[in-house]
């Protein structure tokens, strides 16, 4: 997370030529991939462990707020 924090900072001060512009980019958009990688691992892990009172277990949904992707027009 810091380093898309970075990441984003140097994109958003607009004083990065456009390739390294390009670079910085597509270096963040692999950190998110990674990223949503490995929460949907967690998120799996955690279904698979929640146990009801019986002590089967259980899945349960895993709600989760949607993006800002999620929430845009498809326009």
């Amino acid at each position: 997370m810091a380093e898309l924090d970075g990441i984003i900072r140097e994109l958003d001060a607009g004083d990065v030529e456009l390739d390294e512009a390009l670079r910085l980019f597509e270096t963040g958009v692999g950190r998110l991939r990674e990223a949503g990688q490995l929460l949907d691992h967690a998120q799996g892990r955690v279904e698979e462990l929640i146990e009801s009172a019986s002590g089967d277990l259980s899945v349960i949904g895993f709600e989760t707020e949607p993006s800002p992707e999620d929430e845009t027009d498809d326009a």
